[in-house]
């Protein structure tokens, strides 16, 4: 009994004092860690927020040529990196990067001020030493003519900056800024923009550098085929070409030759390149034959080889690429030039009414002839306007991007070493195949009319990855609704925009929409305003393709949705690609990964 009283008695008094001050101390040592971590942090914060404003500031003053000015500047920039850098290096935010809840946070500011202090000393000094040179008149013609020797000049310096904004956009690709703590938000989304948009114009800029001397006709003379895209007659990659010139370049000089039409290259007898399998089955004969429907296929390189074979066959003219542009990309250049006046009456060419004059009023008002001479007008005046210089080339450059962005403005190099540059790059217009882990959609559309009735459609398609399957399969759903907006009247209108009524009555819309499953996936179901329709097993590039026709009324709306599966492995988030039609639309969009 004695033993439990024992037992049962209180310890002293001491103990419990020593036992309270020792949690009091440990409590109060927690609070001045966490005082001391968030102190830290809102100095990381600032420094960070400081950075971006300089880099941005920067970026203007390299642009502007000012080399005093970025000098200054970048001094300043990698000030503030290595003030963030060495404010988040340390055991403390090691161990609080591990922290649950807290932990991606910190992680987060601890690689944002990494990356941060390596752009600004390893990125960006190169540049900075060659600013003077290293600035958008450097690519941009004079008298018609690029400087090639500045070009590969400054080709070394771009290309070190390049590989050191690749590391830090990789290192902040797996930050999701908007579940961070409010206060951390701003500055890591504005940073990860940032180094987003320069690495993109960085690898832009290196693409160009490496092109540009050999493209151009360095010590040699190259030759060029443009192809003017018709919206209004829409194809897999825009529209028609209908209107066509051709190019000449020469040390660097840029010159335009003969321009033409439809009627300058008339449909070959016979195939000029011989069409594989899939082709056959899912293209009309016409794909190579017909330079209406060279691009009825969405896969630009083989749409360049085609109508540089059907050149050779048709003119006997031999061409070292092909480029395509479409009214949507001039008028994204005519914001740098200004308004164009043209050799037709009244028409005054500018960055608001270009696709209204060359896709519609043109055929509302003026005879066929006019509207050939219409858009060998308009490509003519906007090349010698950029070509002689008289543009800014800031301007000029920026509405290119747009254009490539969007896939309207497309290159194909018949040089397998040019074409392997440009291939992997949006300026290729390639239909994509297998690309990994990331799963690829597409949409493309093509006129079965024969009319300029697409000038009126509105179209759009939206794409969900719902479930993610055994096997890293994503089940990926998309719903694309086409507007016409054509008048009630639409069938009085010009028999030029309507058609013949052959095909379709006029006033309406005949198309037939191609929709492209991921690599190694399918469609499970495809629907037309709800009703089914049939799943073709059509392939190119490994991709199931399926089709659905459909004729559109005016001020009519039709809606097809179709679920589709990804092959194995394609737990990435989705590529969604489209048609670029008469509306500036964003193209290749990203789609948020179900397995991720």
């Amino acid at each position: 009994m004695a033993s439990s009283q024992q037992r049962r008695r209180p310890k002293p008094w001491y103990r419990r004092i020593t036992r309270e001050r020792a949690l009091l101390a440990a409590l109060a040592a927690v609070v001045l860690l966490v005082l001391l971590f968030g102190w830290q942090a809102m100095r990381a914060s600032s420094s960070l927020r400081l950075a971006a404003s300089q880099a941005e500031l920067l970026q203007n003053q390299i642009v502007a040529g000012d080399d005093a000015g970025a000098k200054a500047t970048l001094g300043r920039l990698q000030e503030s990196a290595d003030r963030a850098k060495g404010t988040t290096d340390g055991l403390m935010w090691d161990i609080g990067s591990r922290v649950p809840l807290v932990g991606k946070n910190v992680k987060a500011v601890q690689t944002v001020s990494e990356v941060i202090d390596q752009v600004a000393t390893e990125a960006l000094p190169p540049v900075v030493a060659l600013s003077k040179q290293i600035n958008l008149d450097t690519f941009s013609p004079k008298d018609g003519r690029v400087d090639l020797a500045a070009v590969k000049k400054i080709s070394p310096s771009i290309i070190t900056a390049d590989r050191a904004l690749q590391r830090a956009e990789r290192k902040l690709d797996g930050i999701d800024a908007q579940s961070l703590l409010v206060p951390l938000r701003g500055p890591v989304g504005a940073i990860q923009f940032k180094i987003g948009n320069a690495a993109s114009a960085s690898s832009n800029s290196v693409l160009a550098a490496r092109l540009l001397p050999s493209m151009l006709g360095e010590g040699t003379t190259r030759r060029y085929l443009l192809l003017i895209q018709n919206n209004a007659e829409v194809r897999s990659t825009g529209g028609i070409s209908g209107s066509f010139a051709m190019l000449k370049a020469k040390n660097g000089k840029l010159s335009m030759g003969f321009q033409g039409s439809y009627a300058d290259l008339v449909q070959s007898p016979e195939p000029v390149v011989a069409m594989t399998t899939s082709e056959k089955t899912l293209f009309p004969a016409t794909l190579a034959t017909n330079i209406l429907d060279v691009n009825v296929t969405p896969d630009f390189p083989r749409s360049g080889e085609i109508a540089r074979a059907l050149v050779k066959k048709v003119r006997d003219e031999d061409v070292d690429g092909v480029i395509s542009v479409d009214p949507v990309a001039m008028s994204f250049i005519l914001r740098a030039t200004g308004p164009v006046q043209t050799d037709l009456p009244g028409f005054v060419l500018n960055e608001v009414n270009a696709v209204d004059l060359l896709l519609n009023t043109t055929y509302l008002k003026l005879g066929l002839q006019q509207q050939d001479d219409a858009f060998e007008i308009a490509a003519r005046t906007v090349f010698d306007v950029i070509t002689q210089g008289k543009a800014d080339p800031r301007l000029v450059i920026g509405g290119l991007v747009q254009g490539v962005a969007e896939n309207r403005v497309m290159v194909w190099s018949s040089r397998a070493e040019e074409q392997a540059l440009i291939g992997p790059s949006a300026l290729s217009g390639a239909l994509k195949g297998d690309d990994g882990s990331t799963p690829h959609v597409g949409m493309y559309l093509g006129d079965a009319a024969s009319g300029k009735m697409e000038y009126y459609l509105d179209y759009a398609t939206s794409v969900a990855a719902g479930r993610c399957l055994p096997g890293d399969i994503q089940e990926i759903s998309t719903s694309t609704s086409l507007t016409s907006t054509a008048p009630s009247n639409a069938a009085q209108l010009a028999e030029s925009v309507v058609g013949t009524g052959k095909y379709t009555p006029k006033g309406t819309m005949k198309l037939i929409a191609r929709f492209y499953a991921p690599f190694g996936g399918g469609f499970t179901s495809v629907k037309l305003n709800n009703v089914p329709q049939t799943i073709y097993a059509d392939q190119q590039k490994g991709r199931n393709v399926t089709k659905v026709l459909l004729t559109i009324k005016p001020g009519e709306t039709q809606t097809i949705t179709t679920t589709m599966i990804t092959g194995k492995g394609q737990d990435g988030d989705a590529v969604f690609s489209t048609t670029p039609g008469v509306r500036s639309t964003q193209n290749d969009v990203e789609v948020k990964s179900a397995c991720q």
